[in-house]
């Protein structure tokens, strides 16, 4: 269930960048607009902590370059680590 449909919002399609978090939960901006976050993208973002500014991959496996922080791929026009968790 979508829980920031009661307050009037969507929720997101994807485990986007938290953009701001309250009493409700996590929020993110897709298409211009607020989305709520679902609440368990939060306990599958702890096993990959992202790195130099970039977040983890939600769903991509592909491979696209290799370097010191691991794996990399591309999600939403934009450089992803992959979380071999869920690859």
């Amino acid at each position: 269930s979508c829980w920031s449909k009661s307050l009037g919002y969507s929720c997101c399609s994807t485990c986007t960048t938290v953009i701001d978090s309250d009493n409700d939960g996590d929020w993110g901006i897709e298409n211009g607009n607020w989305c709520g976050i679902p609440k368990d993208c939060a306990k599958n973002s702890a096993t990959c902590k992202g790195a130099q500014g970039y977040s983890c991959c939600q769903r991509s496996c592909e491979v696209v370059a290799t370097d010191e922080d691991g794996q990399w791929s591309i999600e939403n026009n934009d450089w992803c680590l992959i979380d071999e968790s869920k690859c």
